[in-house]
């Protein structure tokens, strides 16, 4: 892996935890709405509330309450971001 490559990820992964972590109350009502939803789910029906839309509810509430999910979430995006993307 070139540095080039090393280079666009890190500027990337910063980019994307800036973007995550301004956006942070957003994420948050969203996770709180998915998490209504899923509990509204799990009374009619348990498995579709529960595994379907429980996962993402629980997902987006991290990802707004935790810096370390931010960031990782962030380098995951970044590593696929920048995956296929060839040295010139």
């Amino acid at each position: 892996m070139s540095n080039r490559r090393r280079l666009r990820r890190e500027t990337l992964e910063y980019y994307l935890v800036y973007l995550i972590l301004m956006y942070r109350r957003l994420i948050w009502i969203c996770g709180l709405l998915f998490l209504g939803y899923a509990i509204a789910a799990t009374v009619v029906d348990l498995f579709p509330g529960s595994a379907i839309l429980l996962l993402p509810a629980v997902f987006l509430l991290l990802l707004s309450n935790s810096y370390t999910v931010a960031l990782y979430t962030a380098r995951v995006a970044a590593w696929l971001g920048t995956l296929w993307i060839r040295d010139e």
